[in-house]
């Protein structure tokens, strides 16, 4: 009886001792977070009004200013270029980013290959969306899949979306198609990449079901229709043309977005936040701890919002990342038991790769600047200067080949 009566008091002191410890730790806790100094303000770069990202960034970013002691301006941008460029210059801290443009800027091509814009240590801190891309028709269309169209179709061609052209190389390339065998309709918008179907000037394009001028299009009175990505095993040499074009994807069935896509086997973005690499650790632990707290707040702000679960950023991590993520996003991962040894080899090899490439990147730019050429995308003797560097040093690779190498 004595035994029972010491072992009984030992747990009770052990306990209120526990509890103690684990009130003192809470306070320590919420003191730590109230002595954090928020910024004054930042700015989150986004994809232009009308897109969800754009709509998104709103939603969260209100709720965040409501909260705490800090104000944020949502910066729409007019196409990816643009959105690394302001990162880049410091006109936003927070830039929206998905693998393929992630990888396009690694690369240079397009208009990524300019001084501002081109390859950067940026890190991924949290997820926006997990957003599904697809070739969409007019609802009265002939083409019932993606093998119905052939020499003379008429494409969208968006030449302000890096990843958006993209699209349309891989479908040309799974059909064994050159650009001059079909006719591209170049749009200059995301929203009229939409508009050129639905009005019967174009007869595919490449879009997102979640994307606000696809449930418009869904509305119209001939409606869309949406070409399922085959298997790879119905065509295993089409595919790993197309798959060898567009990387940074995971295909899977729809679940979001127009009803009319819902079930279909699309390729999709898990669309990440960056920052530069050398941003303030404790800033991104912060938000990331913010976005995590609050996100019952913020879900049911905009249709998409749910997405940003720290699950979607587990699932992402899971999938094999595909950007190397801040340690500020890593050290809460860490706090909640969710970073693993996996994730942290990952990490290490995708940094590497990134601040090989940027080393590169500069010194090419460098070299360049010595034989009077200027760094413009617009400047052919520069765009030569830069794959005549990339093949003489090695790096010819696309970047996205060497991060799929690492799965």
């Amino acid at each position: 009886m004595h035994k029972i009566q010491l072992n009984g008091l030992r747990w009770v002191a052990g306990t209120m001792l526990g509890a103690s410890l684990a009130v003192a730790t809470i306070g320590q806790q919420a003191t730590a977070d109230d002595a954090y100094e928020w910024p004054r303000y930042f700015n989150v770069i986004t994809p232009a009004v009308g897109t969800g990202n754009h709509s998104l960034a709103v939603a969260w970013t209100t709720e965040l200013s409501s909260q705490k002691p800090t104000r944020v301006r949502v910066l729409p941008a007019p196409n990816g270029f643009s959105r690394a460029s302001w990162l880049n210059t410091d006109e936003g801290r927070i830039v929206l980013m998905q693998a393929s443009e992630y990888y396009d800027q690694m690369d240079a091509v397009d208009g990524f290959a300019s001084r501002d814009g081109g390859p950067a240590d940026t890190r991924a801190i949290a997820l926006a969306m997990v957003t599904p891309w697809g070739y969409m028709v007019r609802g009265d269309s002939d083409i019932e899949s993606i093998h119905d169209i052939g020499p003379g179709t008429r494409i969208a061609y968006a030449g302000s979306s890096a990843f958006l052209l993209v699209g349309i190389d891989a479908l040309l390339a799974y059909l064994d198609l050159d650009h001059d065998e079909v006719e591209l309709v170049e749009v200059g918008s995301f929203g009229a990449n939409t508009a050129v179907v639905t009005e019967g000037r174009a007869d595919v394009a490449i879009t997102g079901p979640i994307a606000g001028p696809s449930y418009e299009a869904e509305a119209s009175p001939q409606s869309i229709r949406w070409l399922e990505l085959p298997e790879p095993s119905e065509d295993p040499e089409a595919y790993e043309r197309y798959r060898s074009v567009n990387l940074g994807y995971v295909p899977m069935p729809v679940t979001s977005g127009a009803s009319t896509a819902h079930g279909l086997n699309m390729d999709h973005a898990f669309q990440m936040y960056h920052v530069r690499g050398d941003d303030d650790p404790d800033f991104v632990y912060h938000l990331v701890k913010w976005m995590d707290e609050a996100y019952d707040s913020f879900k049911g702000d905009f249709t998409h919002a749910h997405m940003m679960s720290l699950d979607n950023l587990v699932l992402f991590l899971e999938h094999g990342a595909m950007q190397p993520l801040h340690e500020g996003a890593i050290r809460y991962l860490e706090e909640k038991g969710l970073w693993s040894e996996a994730f942290q080899e990952r990490q290490d090899a995708l940094v590497e790769l990134a601040q090989s490439r940027v080393a590169s990147y500069q010194e090419a730019m460098a070299l360049a600047a010595d034989q009077g050429i200027n760094v413009s995308p617009g400047n052919e003797r520069w765009v030569n200067f830069w794959q005549q560097y990339r093949e003489e040093n090695g790096i010819a690779q696309p970047y996205g080949e060497l991060v799929r190498t690492l799965d």
